[in-house]
């Protein structure tokens, strides 16, 4: 009995030793595989199962290694691939190259490892005298970073028992592998018994990573001030284009919306984070803004101008400008409606489609709208301040500056200016007074004092129906005049050159038949258009009221016209039946 339990302690005692020159045997090959790489630890014991990665080296120099010890390298250099390719650009890859260093250092051990125990069974003997069995024992490599593991089944010897699935899932349960086992390769290898061979038996989920949520602006969140230049080179800082007109259904934003990431998992259950989680991103809608039906763009509801803020864009119908229109803001050109708190300095332009309200005064600046111009104060033009509107204009004074509107024009008092009215002048509120210059109404010119005591001034007071017959007139008139001039001097021409009948002169004179002809031709024309239009000015109906009336005042009723040079009071000027221009009393 004590000397079986001698022969027992001698053949442990050997296996240990055999034990011992394989790890530096195994050493030796991983710093030749992999110099820069951290050791590797062998089994503490034979009935381990697992290889632990983070150990340190022996101190001690191994011996050389008995050459039948060698593992066989030619399986274990072969790179194996774990997860499947893919053109998936967010799948977040493991380092395969790593793990395969894992893969191979391991398979290096247990060929190693694998020839020790053949080495070893055939030396150790039971009391019997024969070799002792020795059951397939599996060992497993989990990867540092728990995405892998591998298994290398060591084969079972003098008759041992064959591994099972049984033993192979019992190890992976002992070491905590719960996701990505590969049942294909456990019944593989217990029913085909693949042994002396590095397979992998578990791999982990991999991670997918998230997309943040982006915005591309179709508008600029902060406007940066954009000078024109010309052909010259010269810069118009007065056109600033600091506002952002948009139209309703215009697109302001595209949204790109957050991806989320997918965490994967580790072979023990664990999470395997993402690296992007895909954020979302707010949604920068405010007023007069929405949404697409597929949350992607971010539309205009209204025709207005865009602003930033408050980490929202949003849309204003009313485009209000606090303060002056001047170096400041320069001209300004909108879709829509416009409010000015100050004034418009000489010099600028203020456009818009639809009205335009200004709290100030006007200087000599353009001013032009689809809809109504409203002036708290009024307009001091010095002769080239304009006022153009497709509805009525309404002011306190207008001053030497041209104003048309195809509506009525409303004002307290009228200097020396040319105005034009699709409908009424009326001049009533206030002073209600009319100096000066030149009045234009499609009806009736109402005001309570007309003209002035300084009888050099000439106010000319104009009614027509449709304003454009008149300035149509008056250039026919003007180019009728100079036709007949025109007209004269080659006629005279003409009778010139028949009287010497110069031969050399044939083509000068035919021409000169030709261009008489044409104005000849010209001459008729002119004068049915004038015709026409004397006819409608027969038609032309109209007031002309006022409180006080004083000289000189002329005024033109289609085409009949009447210079008043005595003060009147409680006029009411008119055309009567037979076409004469009448001054009534109120």
């Amino acid at each position: 009995m004590l000397g079986e339990k001698k022969m027992k302690d001698k053949n442990r005692k050997g296996f240990f030793g055999l034990f011992q020159n394989a790890k530096r045997t195994s050493e030796s090959l991983e710093e030749t595989e992999t110099p820069q790489s951290e050791p590797v630890e062998s089994p503490e014991s034979e009935e381990s199962g697992v290889i632990d990665n983070n150990t340190s080296t022996s101190s001690n120099l191994p011996p050389s290694p008995d050459p039948s010890d060698e593992p066989d390298l030619k399986e274990s250099t072969e790179p194996v691939s774990i997860w499947e390719p893919s053109d998936d650009p967010l799948i977040l890859r493991v380092n395969e190259d790593l793990l395969d260093v894992e893969r191979r250092q391991f398979a290096m051990k247990m060929k190693t490892l694998s020839n020790i125990y053949k080495k070893n069974a055939e030396t150790i003997a039971e009391p019997s005298g024969e070799p002792e069995p020795k059951a397939a024992q599996p060992q497993l490599l989990i990867s540092r970073d728990c995405m892998a593991a591998w298994v290398y089944v060591i084969p079972s010897l003098n008759g041992g028992p064959d591994i099972t699935e049984e033993n192979l899932r019992s190890l992976l349960a002992q070491e905590r592998v719960k996701t990505g086992i590969l049942d294909e390769t456990v019944k593989s290898i217990a029913k085909e018994h693949i042994y002396d061979q590095v397979l992998l038996i578990a791999r982990g989920v991999l991670a997918r990573n998230g997309i943040d949520g982006s915005i591309k602006d179709y508008f600029e969140r902060v406007v940066q001030l954009e000078f024109e230049e010309d052909e010259n080179g010269s810069v118009d800082y007065k056109n600033l284009n600091n506002i952002q007109a948009v139209k309703e259904g215009q697109v302001i934003c595209e949204i790109t919306p957050a991806v989320p990431g997918e965490n994967g998992m580790t072979i023990e259950g664990q999470v395997y984070p993402c690296t992007v989680k895909g954020t979302p991103i707010a949604v920068p809608a405010g007023r007069n803004t929405q949404l697409s039906e597929d949350g992607t763009l971010l539309i205009s509801q209204k025709t207005g101008h865009v602003t930033f803020s408050n980490g929202k864009f949003q849309v204003d119908p009313l485009l209000k400008i606090n303060g002056n229109i001047d170096n400041s803001t320069g001209n300004v050109d909108y879709d829509g409606d416009i409010f000015i708190s100050g004034d418009v300095r000489n010099g600028f332009s203020v456009k818009a489609t639809g009205g335009i309200d200004i709290r100030g005064s006007v200087e000599g600046a353009e001013i032009s709208a689809q809809g109504p111009i409203t002036i708290a104060s009024g307009m001091s033009g010095n002769g080239r301040g304009t006022l153009t509107s497709e509805s009525y204009i309404k002011c306190r004074y207008l001053e030497h500056c041209t104003v048309k509107a195809e509506g009525n024009v409303y004002a307290e008092s009228i200097i020396n200016s040319k105005i034009q009215s699709g409908e009424d002048i009326v001049v009533t509120s206030g002073i209600g007074v009319i100096i000066g210059g030149s009045l234009l109404a499609g009806s009736n010119i109402n005001a309570n004092i007309i003209g002035s005591k300084v009888r050099r001034l000439i106010t000319e007071l104009i009614i027509a129906n449709v304003p454009k017959n008149v300035e149509e007139s008056s250039r026919l008139t003007r180019e009728m005049e100079q036709l007949h001039h025109n007209l004269s001097e080659i006629r005279k021409n003409i009778n010139y050159l028949e009287s010497v009948q110069r031969p050399d002169k044939q083509q000068l004179l035919d021409s000169l038949k030709q261009a008489a002809d044409y104005l000849n031709i010209r001459e008729q024309e002119i004068n049915n258009r004038l015709n026409e239009i004397a006819s409608k000015d027969s038609e032309q109906v109209g007031l002309i009221k006022c409180r006080q009336l004083l000289p000189v005042v002329r005024v033109r009723m289609g085409s009949s016209s009447l210079l008043i040079q005595e003060e009147c009071s409680s006029s009411i000027i008119y055309k009567n039946s037979e076409g004469e221009i009448t001054i009534g009393t109120n």
